[in-house]
């Protein structure tokens, strides 16, 4: 330190002591500070400082609870808090529990033991909790007991308690009789199953331990006590009970064999003894757990030394179910329902989510049938016990079956587990089909029409099904309605107003059948029925007509048969235009319903199946119509055209190749347009023309009309007027105006489609125009002749001329040649 005269500066001196891990006591530290000059060291001046370091040992026990309820043979435990006081590391011991003078400083009864650390070091300040186990001997009195925790430091050989060096901490151990194990039940199983009614027995072996006792058993929460007034028998139809049997626990008494609150001795200790509980279920029990039965024995003047077992008794489901019907047996025809209420009674003693099942349907024989049984599921619910239900279950007999008894088996199933034992009742049915009669006559709307268009005088047929929908064989007959004049379907054959369709001899039908041979097959052969006359013997496989009787017969039809039949009609020529309707019905040969035959034929048509009243396209009967009936539905079309007036012709002769026009007019009152209408000026007598028609070589003048609409009578006055230019010739002609000479379009008449006119149509001198066209005619012709006989002739002399030309040329050949050969031989 550099310092200048008469300077002075302060030094600071840090002493520091010991740590805390080395300082062991109180010490003093003497240090001197001297100050030497650096240029003399004579010069110097010195200090004596004195150092106390003050060390302190101090140790504090401290714990949670100062007292501890154990049992006999149990172990108490405390929570030992040492805490380092002093101010310096120290070592704080503990007395060894397992030395004489540990136990006598613990303060230990005999036989109890300690588990605790006998040293622990800590810093200053620092604290540890440590665990003080104190193990009781099961053969303890029991009684309240003190016991001492000591610790010192080790640091400090005075123990002072004074000085915070040594510290004592006072425990209490209240020690009672053991209960955990003291009483022991032992059993095989605390569950059991039984049937309503029923007991279960559990066998309880009680063992007392550690020392003998008088055991004194209970039943808390068990069942309500019985009132003695009722008889058991009674009180057991919806009560529980529960007995003790003490036929083999000691001192046995059979006063007291069945009273648990006696106090027995138990006095041997490790053996068990055996109790028999026994608890019986009301003879009306439910399904289910039944109350837990609690059996308690526990040691007389020491309530809580107990042991306990729980009896649990489940009672067993019994599934029973009682199903029944008001009819067992019922008739029906084909494609009938017989709705059946099925009344199902649950008698068992639980909820039962059933089922029921058709397990048989059979016919007399035994066979398997495929009928339609519906069982209305949604009906079914879970059935609580004494409660029932109605299912309704629909036997639908099939559309198609034979006459005969039939069984069908409903069997109830409940929902019990094991498959085997599911069924719980049966309900047989029994179903007699009677014998079943249904002629029925459709038209398949997919290859027919009830509705066509025609003409008078056309035929039109209609493809038919006629089926014997009964379950027997039938013969159908078939027969043909009409109209009366009031517009009501008479309920008997005829024509009625459309009699003038058939022929007046009956050799021609206006309505005829045959059957549709090979209906399915690309080239279907339509076979016509044959006509038998009284006293004939009619065929069995064909189809034929009656002259006696007037009734189409068709060969017998096994059940559930159909074949296709085509309805002929054969509408008359004189048949009036409009619309025209015409009833087929088909009978069986069992009769009417009436007569017990055909369940729906009735003689009347206004439940029929095909009748539409008020033309809405939709049939007045659905349900339960007469299908027998087929109604079909003619829509008679055809133009009518007429000429209307007289012709109009301006000048009848002029000169020779002029056309002289011939005006007409012409009205068609039909109800339909006609097309292409021809219209002819033909040369000759009208009766003729009627006759025989109009040759082509009579028709001097054609024009066609590519339509002409229909229009009412009343409006004459507008027909078109149609001219026609008839070619003059030489002479005179008579000619007659023609519609339709070819008679193409059909017409509900053809008779006024002829015009006669009255004046004859001519040139102007008709006898020498007649005498020119002569000459003119045969003039050419003869002076082609003449000129062709005068060529003939030239002909005939030039070919002379030449033949005899060419004979001298070949005479004068010849002789050549002889002269020639005589010179050879030569």
């Amino acid at each position: 330190i550099h310092l200048l005269g008469g300077e002075r500066v302060d030094v600071y001196m840090r002493v520091i002591a010991l740590s805390i891990y080395q300082a062991d006591g109180d010490e003093v530290a003497n240090i001197i500070v001297s100050a030497v000059s650096y240029k003399d060291p004579a010069i110097r001046s010195d200090r004596l400082t004195s150092t106390l370091m003050d060390v302190v040992h101090g140790i504090q026990l401290d714990t949670s609870h100062t007292q501890s309820d154990v049992e006999q043979g149990g172990t108490a435990i405390f929570s030992i808090t040492i805490t380092n006081t002093g101010n310096v590391y120290d070592t704080f011991q503990f007395y060894d529990p397992n030395s004489l003078e540990g136990q006598q400083e613990w303060l230990l009864p005999y036989g109890w033991g300690v588990k605790f650390p006998l040293s622990i070091s800590l810093e200053p300040g620092a604290s540890v909790t440590k665990n003080l186990e104190v193990n009781i001997p099961t053969t303890q009195e029991p009684g309240t007991w003190v016991i001492f925790v000591k610790g010192w430091s080790m640091g400090e050989p005075v123990k002072s308690v004074e000085k915070g060096t040594y510290d004592i901490l006072e425990l209490w151990i209240n020690v009672s009789i053991r209960s955990t194990g003291n009483i022991v039940f032992e059993i095989f199983d605390t569950s059991e199953e039984v049937l309503p009614g029923e007991c279960a027995e559990y066998v309880i072996k009680v063992t007392k331990f550690f020392a003998p006792g008088y055991l004194i058993f209970t039943l808390p929460g068990g069942p309500d006590e019985r009132n003695t007034s009722i008889p058991i028998e009674i009180w057991r139809q919806d009560h529980w009970t529960v007995t003790l049997d003490f036929l083999n626990a000691p001192d046995y008494d059979e006063n007291t064999r069945y009273e648990p609150g006696i106090a027995r001795y138990w006095d041997q200790t490790e053996r068990p003894y055996e109790v028999t509980a026994e608890v019986c279920a009301p003879y009306l029990a439910d399904a289910g757990l039944g109350p837990a039965v609690k059996v308690k024995a526990y040691l007389q003047g020491s309530p809580k030394v107990s042991d306990e077992v729980i009896l649990s008794t489940m009672v067993k489901h019994v599934y029973d179910l009682d199903a029944n019907t008001e009819s067992l047996e019922n008739d029906m025809n084909p494609g009938e329902t017989w709705a059946v209420p099925i009344n199902i009674r649950n008698d068992g003693n639980g909820p039962d989510r059933y089922d029921m099942r058709v397990t048989e349907i059979a016919d007399s024989q035994g066979l398997a049938q495929p009928w339609d049984v519906e069982i209305f599921r949604s009906d079914m619910s879970e059935l609580v016990r004494d409660s029932n239900q109605t299912v309704m279950v629909h036997v639908n007999a099939p559309a198609e079956v034979a006459a005969g008894d039939y069984q069908i088996t409903l069997s109830i199933f409940s929902e019990e587990a094991f498959d085997g034992t599911r069924l719980r009742d049966i309900i047989p049915l029994t179903v007699t089909i009677n014998e079943f009669h249904d002629i029925q006559l459709s038209l398949d709307p997919f290859v027919e029409s009830a509705v066509k268009t025609t003409a008078p005088g056309r035929t039109v047929r209609f493809i038919l099904n006629l089926t014997n929908n009964g379950n027997v064989p039938d013969i159908p007959t078939l027969h043909n309605h009409t109209k009366k004049g009031d517009g009501v379907w008479d309920p008997t054959p005829g024509l009625n107003a459309l009699a003038g369709w058939a022929s007046s001899d009956g050799t021609a039908q206006a309505v005829e059948f045959a059957i549709l041979d090979g209906f399915e097959t690309e080239y279907p052969i339509e076979l016509s029925c044959l006509t038998i006359a009284s006293g004939e013997t009619p065929p069995v496989y064909e189809c034929y007509y009656d002259e006696f009787t007037g009734t189409w017969n068709f060969p017998p039809m096994p059940a559930y048969t159909t074949i296709q039949i085509v309805a002929i009609i054969n509408v008359g020529s004189d048949a009036a235009l409009g619309d025209q309707s015409m009833g087929i019905k088909a009978l069986s040969e069992f009769g009417d319903s009436f007569d017990g035959g055909d369940h729906d034929e009735t003689p009347e048509w206004a439940d029929s199946c095909s009748i539409d009243s008020d033309e809405d396209g939709l049939p007045d009967n659905d349900i339960g119509c007469d299908t027998n009936e087929q109604i079909i539905h003619l829509r008679l079309r055809a133009p009518d055209l007429i000429f209307v007036g007289d012709p109009s012709i301006g000048d009848t002769s002029k000169e020779v190749g002029e056309m002289i026009p011939v005006t007409v007019q012409i009205q068609n009152i039909g109800n339909v347009h006609a097309t292409d209408v021809n219209i002819i000026l033909c040369v000759g007598e009208v009766d003729d023309i009627k006759a025989e028609g109009c040759s082509e070589e009579n028709i001097v003048y054609r024009r066609v009309i590519g339509a002409l609409m229909p229009t009412s009578p009343d409006a004459s006055s507008e027909a078109p007027a149609i001219t026609l230019l008839y070619p003059v010739t030489a002479g005179s002609d008579h000619v007659v105006v023609v519609i339709d000479p070819e008679q193409t379009i059909v017409e509900s008449s053809d008779d006024n489609n002829y015009l006669d006119i009255q004046e004859d149509l001519q040139s102007e001198n008709p006898v020498m125009d007649v005498a020119l066209v002569v000459i003119s005619k045969w003039s050419v012709p003869t002076i082609i002749m003449g000129a062709t006989a005068a060529l003939i002739g030239v002909a005939g002399l030039m070919m002379i001329s030449r033949r005899k030309e060419a004979l001298d040329r070949v005479a004068e050949q010849s002789s050549i040649l002889q002269s020639a050969d005589e010179d050879a031989r030569f």
